[in-house]
């Protein structure tokens, strides 16, 4: 078996209006994406963008958001590829952990790593964000990876 391993890297300004429409097939929110669409990676097959995964820097953490993988190429390592990307890039930055909200990909993360929390440990920065606020059910997750 031949294992794919593809190219993650920087969004692009050209990138955007691809990854709104691959949140929105993947029925993730958009709300927020343009705004901080500096902090987004992208994974392609040739021309078309088939990965997306974005950070939100909140002080010394940052909520991982828009974790999109198309259909076509699900089940092919790129959604792992990307969150390692991102926290690589998190990495970077010295920042201490990353958060996230999730409401069907809860194995997905776990696998990655990442572990439940309680809603009401998320930084008040993360706390105040539009995903935490509103974006996501209270139904949702909470996990935290941290990387210190």
């Amino acid at each position: 078996m031949t294992i794919v391993k593809w190219q993650v890297e920087p969004a692009r300004a050209h990138d955007l209006g691809p990854a709104v429409e691959l949140l929105r097939r993947c029925e993730l929110p958009t709300e927020g994406v343009a705004e901080r669409f500096g902090h987004y990676l992208v994974v392609r097959d040739d021309a078309d963008l088939v990965g997306l995964a974005g950070l939100e820097i909140y002080d010394r953490d940052a909520l991982l958001r828009s974790v999109a993988v198309d259909g076509e190429v699900r089940g092919e390592g790129v959604g792992a590829q990307l969150v390692a990307a991102a926290e690589d890039l998190a990495r970077r930055m010295d920042l201490g952990a990353i958060y996230l909200l999730t409401t069907g990909a809860h194995a997905f993360f776990g696998h990655l790593g990442y572990q439940d929390c309680a809603r009401d440990t998320a930084p008040e920065a993360v706390r105040e964000s539009w995903e935490y606020r509103a974006g996501c059910p209270s139904s949702a997750v909470l996990m935290r990876k941290a990387l210190r």
